[in-house]
């Protein structure tokens, strides 16, 4: 999950006028941009809309129809703007199109305010709030949204991931991460600003208060950090029978990354943590280190996040090549490397404008309420899983964001555009 990391119109209105209009704005292109305004607007979606919106653009090899139409119904249930940015996770060296889902809730542009209002309003269906999963992840947004709560300048985005389970009858219940501002612990100052988090916002999560073992052994992870490194997620994951509390930890150097796990007490007995670290130094710029604490340490599982820096979303050249290792690597299936590269591509609202990542800003990031937006369908990263005497595992993290250009930037009045 990068700063991891949009749109179909349902109005039945571009279905045979717009084609006509496409083929006639060489000779009438007011008409042509008047019925482009009519479609809503981007920002304006909500989930399941955003969903939709990319339908078309979804491989069949990568997500089944069946698969898809699970997802939706999810998503229907999310009926106000909480999102901007959301994906799939497809594990890579499986023939099943089947994925999970996730999405973002930022703290910015009002998306955190329609959670907690979705959450007031009870439009959550009374199945979900009688799980207690679902109950705490309530009672922590609420408290997130409280100016006057620590967790409300802390806690910059919620991502909350879906294990999609093939015609379950059972409530869906997420994993949650807790996106936050980047924390270390070099001082005793960074000791009270990190204990917000074991002190207020797991409780919240978990229901419970944080044990004295992961407690400590949270501290630990985070104090022995590398220079440089920090600490940037926290999840717990209500939805697996796996306890303990998942850190995900950026700006880490790859060299740093055994002798880190093996002060905390971790060993990578067969190397191949090591070797792959090795091998990844070559193919990619970005690693993203995920452990698990339980009340016994670091647990043997761990995740690498691997992708690119800068982040040039559908632009990106690299994963053509990246994925060429992969395959050879036997991690990934063609089909599936061939599924996710045709996946990716952009849609603007005004098709006028040239998209880049100069004038185009991530929309949560925009000051600017008002904004040509742009839905744009990415790789986000590959994140490989390692457990001692289990085959190394890739999954892919396609991602789909919102982004904008403010209308003051363009040098054009509202009024002009409209």
């Amino acid at each position: 999950m990068n700063g991891i990391h949009e749109y179909g119109f349902e109005t039945g209105f571009e279905s045979r006028p717009y084609a006509e209009m496409r083929d006639f704005q060489n000779r009438n292109r007011f008409i042509y941009e008047t019925i482009q305004l009519r479609k809503p607007s981007f920002k304006d979606l909500n989930a399941v809309q955003y969903l939709s919106s990319v339908e078309s653009n979804i491989p069949d090899e990568l997500i089944s129809t069946q698969n898809f139409t699970e997802i939706k119904k999810l998503a229907s249930h999310f009926t106000r703007g909480i999102t901007s940015f959301f994906g799939f996770e497809s594990r890579l060296n499986s023939p099943d199109a089947r994925a999970d889902y996730l999405f973002a809730v930022s703290s910015q542009k009002g998306e955190r305010e329609a959670l907690a209002n979705l959450i007031r309003s009870g439009e959550l269906p009374e199945e979900f709030m009688n799980k207690p999963e679902w109950q705490n992840a309530c009672k922590l947004v609420l408290e997130w949204v409280n100016p006057d709560s620590i967790l409300y300048n802390n806690i910059l985005g919620l991502w909350f991931e879906f294990d999609m389970i093939e015609n379950s009858s059972e409530i869906p219940v997420p994993c949650i991460f807790l996106h936050t501002t980047p924390l270390r612990i070099d001082t005793p100052e960074d000791m009270k600003k990190f204990t917000w988090l074991t002190d207020t916002a797991l409780p919240l999560l978990t229901g419970h208060h944080v044990s004295e073992n992961i407690e400590r052994q949270l501290i630990q992870a985070v104090q022995q950090l590398p220079e440089g490194a920090v600490l940037m997620d926290t999840g717990v994951m209500l939805s697996r029978s796996t306890s303990g509390v998942r850190l995900i930890i950026a700006r880490i150097c790859p060299a740093k990354i055994i002798p880190y796990l093996t002060a905390l007490g971790w060993s990578d007995i067969n190397k191949e943590i090591w070797t792959l670290l090795k091998e990844l130094e070559q193919q990619v710029t970005r690693l993203v280190l995920h452990i698990n604490i339980t009340e016994t340490g670091v647990d043997s599982k761990i995740g690498l996040e691997s992708s690119f820096s800068p982040d040039l979303y559908h632009l990106e050249t690299r994963w053509s090549s990246f994925f060429d290792y992969l395959v050879k690597k036997r991690v990934c299936l063609p089909e599936k490397k061939g599924a996710l590269l045709q996946f990716s591509g952009v849609e603007q609202e005004n098709p006028s404008y040239d998209f880049n990542l100069t004038s185009y800003k991530a929309a949560a990031r925009l000051s600017d309420s008002d904004f040509s937006s742009a839905l744009v369908r990415y790789i986000s990263h590959i994140k490989f899983i390692s457990k001692p005497n289990s085959p190394l595992e890739a999954k892919a993290y396609s991602g789909v964001r919102l982004f904008g250009r403010p209308y003051k930037s363009t040098g054009q009045s509202l009024e002009g555009i409209y």
